[in-house]
């Protein structure tokens, strides 16, 4: 240290008693800035135990998992059939029911009798 920091410093301490008082204060806010970054780090870290605790208790309440078996289906259960216009006139016994072939090709049921048709079709 330079001399005139050295007489400084003497100056602003007349004695050494108040050296020594400050001195001692000046090492305990030094420890105490040193002890929060420990404790902060210390809790980060039982933060982070307790949050994996409480991840694996809840994976351990949850019901297991059935896993599909892994054989193979035959294709007819995997595709509908379609059916025959006789199989399709066939599902609505004792009704009177028409299939009307339009240009487009696409066929369509006509129920003669009203409220037949509201009977049996229900839209999506």
């Amino acid at each position: 240290m330079k001399p005139e920091k050295q007489q400084l410093i003497d100056e602003l301490f007349d004695g050494e008693s108040r050296r020594e008082a400050t001195l001692l204060s000046a090492a305990k806010v030094l420890r105490r800035r040193r002890r929060w970054p420990a404790a902060r780090s210390g809790l980060a870290v039982m933060l982070c135990l307790a949050l994996a605790g409480v991840l694996i208790k809840q994976k351990e309440s949850r019901p297991p998992v059935q896993i599909a078996s892994q054989t193979p289906k035959t294709a007819s259960a995997k595709q509908p059939q379609s059916l025959t216009d006789e199989e399709l006139l066939a599902l609505f016994p004792n009704t009177p029911v028409g299939l009307a072939t339009l240009p487009n090709g696409k066929k369509l049921l006509v129920f003669p009798r009203p409220g037949d048709e509201a009977r049996f079709i229900t839209k999506l």
